[in-house]
């Protein structure tokens, strides 16, 4: 039996509300299970990619799967596979919601209703805080939190979730470099010990470079895929960064210096 690809896509094209093309001609595969990491400078459409295969956005030409299931045709089922971590999320900081309660969120709005946490849903979403270092904090209003510390719990409330995609839209966006290191942890850890796959947007690979398996390069279409020190080619940074994009190699290490990430790094 053969396994379906994690993504799949075909001339995919899609628009912008105000018809502008934000993806146009994109064709790729990515094998399943993957560490994925979607990277590409601002406005390159990476967000759109997500949004696309999860069925918040029809493309107007070409489709794209998400293991075997249609974008368009199968969206509901996907979104019950996907685990999301969306770049801003919709929680009104106005509402007085103590951290348990939106890690809670992950299991309950699985359920259908009435929706009341039992013991289990309790223990694995303390666990899930634990993963991220943050359940000291479980009791403690959530618009309190700094904006690294929120990540962690937004990341934590997806590990508490089920389905066998995780995908996360610049989870490390704007975090300190404390909860920047814990939520890198946390996810490669949750990749090697469960049978999950993994998509991260991101513009800057750095951080995650040791547990990325798979690498898709967009600039409004794909300029390469494959593993992470393949994608560091000086020419397919130049084409994505221009021309001040320098690759750095020392010790056995890539670096792409670009104005738009800083330093992205691979083994």
């Amino acid at each position: 039996m053969t396994t379906e690809p994690l993504l799949l896509a075909q001339n995919l094209a899609v628009r912008y509300p105000n018809g502008e093309l934000a993806l146009h001609n994109v064709t790729f595969q990515i094998k399943s299970p993957s560490f994925m990491a979607i990277i590409g400078p601002n406005g390159s459409g990476k967000s759109t990619l997500l949004k696309t295969f999860l069925g918040l956005i029809h493309p107007f030409r070409g489709c794209i799967k998400v293991n075997g299931l249609d974008s368009v045709k199968e969206s509901g089922k996907i979104r019950k596979m996907v685990r999301y971590v969306p770049q801003r999320d919709q929680i009104e900081l106005t509402v007085p919601m103590k951290v348990k309660d939106i890690v809670l969120m992950g299991r309950l709005l699985k359920k259908m209703p009435p929706r009341f946490a039992s013991s289990n849903d309790i223990r694995i979403a303390r666990n899930a805080l634990e993963q991220v270092n943050m359940i000291d904090l479980w009791d403690r209003p959530f618009p309190e939190l700094s904006g690294g510390q929120r990540q962690r719990v937004l990341v934590a409330r997806a590990l508490a979730s089920e389905g066998s995609i995780l995908v996360l839209d610049e989870p490390l966006a704007g975090t300190d470099a404390e909860s920047q290191d814990q939520i890198v942890e946390a996810l490669g850890r949750y990749h090697k010990e469960n049978d999950v796959s993994i998509i991260m947007v991101t513009h800057d690979l750095n951080p995650v470079h040791t547990l990325v398996q798979d690498v898709l390069l967009l600039k409004n279409t794909v300029i390469g895929t494959g593993a992470p020190c393949s994608v560091m080619d000086p020419e397919l940074m130049k084409r994505v960064y221009g021309p001040t994009a320098r690759i750095v190699e020392y010790a056995g290490h890539r670096y792409c210096m670009t104005r738009d990430s800083g330093i992205d790094r691979h083994d």
